[in-house]
């Protein structure tokens, strides 16, 4: 007899299938773990890619590794390139709206010279650590690093230039009474309002220095004012005269105001005093209508009354003011000022403003005149005096626009030179051509009369040759002798002093005698001839007295 074998189907696993299941669970547990600790995924646009190397180019936070560089692509626009970076799951948090990334690469400016530790250990980016509130996955890379490392403590803050001249840059410092305390960090300009922004930073402990009444300005370079009392030279620090720069502080006269917060804003001015205008929060507007050129003349020009300052021209031919077109036959040029009565010793309030422009309108009224003077001969520039005018020419209150006018006068060298072309007219209005024509007359006349002069010297010449002097010179020294031998002869024996006196005496007593005789043939010539027609001569006699 013979056993069928039994065929049974078994459900046994193979101890071979043991460790690819192992390996699969521990590769599942590993996916899981990588999956479930792994950070953030990130994208970072920046300008261009240069020294980044996917999986090699690291993220760094204070030199911390915290991530890696995972992908490079091009931007849609083809303007830059977006780096896509992997980061660990700690630095997750740091991923806020004030989270800053740059590339840290060998660095070499005017301004700086940063990243020298990358030519042997590669370019890497960096991050910022600040706390914030906003989480984000998507960043812009910086141009260049921040001036001030993360953490440093200190306050950042806004500024704006209050003039479009003023420009600077990252790196430009900011000083307090001719210390180093801060720097410029970022420029931004916005398209929309056409206004340049910047991020400072103050360094602690100078930002305890900044309040609310704080103003900034510029102290950039050298600054040269030409004054009655001499030149006076202003300038910063050395860094302000190789870069630009701005300094900050309270105006004279202001008290010091609350604390800031982070980021606040704050204009930076052109100089101290546009700063110090600043403070006065009252202003009364008065335009002027200028006839003559305002060359010279610029915004912030100052408007004084007896030298002192209380005032600045707001505005020139400012549209705020309509009076035509500039090419209208008498068109004035409308300059418009702010006059502070802070500025004038009144309060800065509203009973000072009222006041102000009572005691101007009277005097306006009166004799009160505005003129354009040269304040520097160097640069031409001009500013507003105000002055009282003797015996002004009258006037009544005008008004452009809601804005008093206040009449002007001409400036001093305006009359010089409208006398200077009062005397060229006259100049101008003289016969010349008939006065050039007689003076070419007379210098003809002269021209013949020199000749003729000429011509009579001549001859003269001629007939002084002529002349025997051997001969003239022997006839005086002959008359000479004789004089000589005349005065010998009355010295040694002829008549005397008194003989020739007696002589002259006798002939004076002859003459008398016979005067009557004269007298007689001059009234009857034939008198001597016909003496009965001679008339008897009555001779008067004086009387003789009784003794």
């Amino acid at each position: 007899m013979t056993d069928n074998a039994t065929i049974k189907p078994t459900t046994r696993i193979s101890k071979v299938w043991v460790i690819p299941i192992l390996a699969l669970l521990v590769g599942a547990w590993m996916v899981y773990y990588q999956w479930q600790n792994q950070g953030p995924l990130i994208t970072i646009e920046m300008s261009s890619a240069s020294g980044i190397e996917i999986n090699k180019t690291p993220i760094k936070v204070r030199d911390l590794e915290v991530g890696q560089v995972k992908k490079i692509e091009l931007k849609p626009e083809l303007d830059g390139v977006i780096v896509t970076a992997r980061l660990e799951k700690s630095a997750a948090r740091l991923l806020n709206e004030n989270t800053r990334f740059w590339l840290v690469a060998p660095r070499v400016s005017f301004s700086e010279v940063s990243g020298l530790n990358t030519l042997l250990s590669g370019s890497f980016i960096a991050m910022t650590a600040e706390p914030g509130e906003t989480e984000l996955d998507h960043f812009v890379a910086l141009e260049r690093p921040p001036v001030t490392p993360p953490g440093t403590p200190g306050l950042h803050v806004k500024l704006s230039s209050a003039t479009d001249d003023l420009t600077y840059k990252p790196g430009d410092t900011i000083i307090y009474k001719g210390f180093k305390v801060g720097e410029f960090e970022e420029v931004n300009f916005d398209v929309d309002l056409g206004k340049i922004e910047y991020r400072a930073f103050i360094h602690a402990p100078y930002h305890k220095l900044i309040d609310e009444s704080t103003r900034f300005w510029n102290v950039s370079g050298v600054k040269l004012q030409l004054a009655s009392n001499g030149l006076t030279i202003q300038t910063g620090s050395l860094e302000t005269l190789l870069a630009n720069g701005v300094t900050f502080g309270n105006p004279q006269g202001d008290a010091k105001g609350k604390p800031i917060e982070k980021n606040a804003s704050f204009i930076i001015y052109g100089d101290y005093d546009a700063a110090a205008d600043e403070r006065f929060g009252y202003a009364a507007q008065y335009v002027l209508l200028i006839d003559e050129s305002v060359r010279g003349l610029t915004v912030g020009a100052p408007v004084e009354y007896r030298g002192l300052q209380i005032g600045k021209v707001a505005a020139i031919n400012s549209d705020q003011i309509e009076l035509g077109s500039l090419l209208d036959d008498a068109y004035p040029i409308p300059v418009l000022l702010n006059i502070y009565p802070g500025k004038a010793r009144l309060e800065d309030s509203e009973e000072g403003l009222t006041f102000l422009r009572n005691r101007l309108s009277r005097w306006i009224h009166k004799d009160l005149r505005a003129t354009l003077r040269m304040g520097n001969v160097l640069t031409g520039g001009l500013y507003v005096d105000l002055q009282h005018v003797e015996q002004p020419k009258a006037t009544r209150k005008l008004q452009v626009n809601g804005i008093d006018v206040i009449p002007t006068v001409s400036s001093e060298f305006t009359q010089l030179t409208q006398k200077a072309d009062a005397i060229l007219d006259k100049m101008n209005a003289l016969p010349l051509e008939a006065l050039i024509e007689d003076i070419t007359n007379v210098v003809a006349t002269l021209k013949a009369a020199a000749k003729s002069v000429d011509a009579t010297s001549q001859k003269f010449d001629k007939t002084i040759s002529a002349f025997d002097t051997d001969k003239l010179n022997g006839q005086i020294q002959h008359s000479l002798n004789a004089f000589e031998e005349l005065l010998q002869h009355y010295s040694e024996g002829g008549l005397s002093k008194a003989e020739i006196a007696e002589t002259v005496d006798s002939l004076q007593e002859t003459l008398r005698s016979v005067q009557p005789l004269l007298m007689q043939l001059n009234r009857t010539p034939n008198g001597l001839i016909f003496s009965d027609n001679a008339e008897i001569n009555i001779q008067p006699r004086v009387k003789e007295n009784n003794q």
